[in-house]
């Protein structure tokens, strides 16, 4: 196995296990609901920190990856994800928690800025690459809310954060041992076909619709994240916390597969194309959500999850090709501090609206909107019929 696999293995690891890890609370919350007899409202408030870190510690992030090493900011990564896991787990009051949520947001901003760059920079075929890694970031999701619906089912919710904090730390090791002995790369690896050239005009209107762009796809996709559990707990009857995290793990898994179809489709066609459609088809998902109950509803959200899987590879590479490689970390840094910065405003959304009115009608409406806007806002990205041609 190459230094390029082995990058993709163990950023493709880290991708799922960190998107496990941002995504388990969300069932386990269920769980404490009962055990500690707070609200829902009290409770997921709790990751307002930790999702806020997810996206501000993306910067310093991406920066020191730059400068240093991006291999062994994963390794602190996995560590990090770990032991603040198991804190999670062995805290039996609010402020532990807490402390331990904030802790695991920020260990999880760690992979987008590092991860992304690692796999962008080390391999030819990028969007096959980053679809591949894709992939296991819609395992981790699903298997986020699917595991810790397992482990709440047979253990407790306590063993739900801390069985995966071992995991995390081991696969840790792994990387560490791999690194030392130089079968992965401890210096960072260079592109050398990723070239484009734009006037300074043009760089301000793509910077601009990106920041936009990237800004509303992170905050609908965090609304959509956080409040699916429970929208699933409000609108289909009889059903399990088990039984919800199999349905999410089920839906992000397949969504995940999307991932890779995206990749590929990025290095043959148009990418301002596959943006502007998987984008744009978001939007009637993102109504009928709105409305939907049962199956339909389960549906729907698994098309809105397939459809946000496919654009991607072709964003990450977009923003690839319009900055210098030795500033990749640091793009990504500031993407990721954009995405993930607004899962707090999606967290006060998501509290809000439902301590009001008991359901989540409104905070659809308002994700249907922003795939409006943001669907109108690319059709004026000057990258017309742009795609990627890699050597053989």
């Amino acid at each position: 196995m190459n230094n390029s696999s082995l990058t993709i293995f163990f950023s493709s690891i880290g991708h799922a296990f960190m998107h496990m890890f941002a995504a388990f609370y969300f069932v386990i919350i269920l769980s404490l609901e009962q055990e500690w007899n707070f609200t829902y409202n009290e409770l997921i408030s709790l990751w307002t920190l930790g999702a806020l870190l997810i996206g501000l510690g993306a910067l310093p992030a991406g920066w020191l990856s730059d400068k240093w090493s991006r291999s062994f900011m994963m390794v602190i990564m996995f560590f990090g994800m770990g032991f603040s896991s198991i804190l999670c787990g062995l805290s039996n009051e609010k402020f532990l928690l807490f402390l331990g949520l904030s802790l695991l947001g920020l260990s999880c901003s760690i992979y987008h800025p590092v991860g992304i760059a690692w796999v962008v920079n080390s391999s030819d075929k990028k969007g096959r690459a980053l679809g591949i890694n894709g992939i296991f970031g819609g395992i981790g999701i699903g298997s986020g809310a699917f595991i810790a619906g397992l482990l709440i089912k047979y253990f407790d919710w306590k063993v739900a954060f801390i069985l995966p904090g071992i995991v995390s730390i081991f696969v840790g090791i792994i990387l560490f041992i791999f690194i030392i002995n130089k079968h992965i790369s401890f210096q960072n690896i260079k592109s050398e076909n990723l070239h484009h050239s734009n006037s300074s005009n043009d760089l301000i209107l793509i910077a601009s619709i990106m920041l936009f762009s990237m800004f509303a796809l992170g905050l609908t996709f965090q609304i959509m994240q956080t409040s699916i559990p429970k929208v699933f707990d409000i609108r289909i009857q009889n059903l399990s916390t088990f039984a919800i995290g199999a349905i999410i793990g089920a839906v992000y898994g397949i969504a995940g597969l999307m991932t890779l179809v995206g990749g590929i489709m990025a290095d043959k066609f148009s990418l301002k194309k596959i943006y502007v459609i998987g984008i744009a088809a978001q939007v009637p998902c993102f109504f009928c959500i709105a409305y939907f109950t049962g199956l339909p509803l389960i549906i729907v959200c698994l098309l809105a999850a397939m459809f946000n899987s496919s654009i991607l590879p072709t964003e990450n590479i977009l923003l690839a090709k319009f900055t210098p490689e030795k500033h990749h970390g640091l793009i990504y840094g500031f993407k990721f501090i954009i995405a993930f910065g607004s899962a707090p405003i999606a967290v006060f959304l998501i509290s809000k609206i439902y301590e009001q009115t008991q359901e989540f009608t409104n905070l659809f409406y308002i994700t249907t909107t922003l795939m409006i806007l943001v669907t109108f806002a690319v059709l004026f990205l000057p990258i017309n019929n742009e795609k990627l041609n890699f050597p053989n």
